[in-house]
């Protein structure tokens, strides 16, 4: 696992909005990390926590030649980022989020892949 504050390479977007029952839509709040040019780094994925909290999920490029797995929980009043949670295979191959959930114990759920890079 790799903390994210040692990794640059992170772009995630992600943006609360207020609709009201009359009102035009506005953004609330957004997120964005980016790692630079040429790097690979998506957010897929995205559930609610039952007190609002945003969980969102996908991939990111730390630079090495592979994608990681990451998870990050954004505060639902800021955006600011609560946690952030990066997973990268031991073996060097590319892993994603490709879907996420929230069971009812409040646990989080991930669904994707490893994609082995072996030549």
């Amino acid at each position: 696992m790799k903390p994210i504050s040692r990794i640059a390479s992170l772009a995630l977007l992600v943006g609360l909005v207020a609709i009201g029952s009359q009102a035009e839509p506005t953004l609330g709040w957004s997120d964005l990390h980016d790692g630079g040019a040429a790097l690979n780094d998506e957010a897929v994925a995205v559930a609610f926590t039952a007190d609002g909290h945003i969980i969102s999920a996908g991939m990111h490029d730390p630079g090495e030649g592979y994608t990681d797995l990451l998870v990050r929980k954004h505060d639902r009043d800021t955006g600011e980022p609560i946690w952030t949670f990066t997973y990268a295979d031991p073996s060097g191959n590319d892993m994603a989020v490709s879907e996420i959930m929230i069971d009812h114990r409040g646990d989080i759920l991930l669904a994707g892949y490893l994609s082995a890079c072996d030549s």
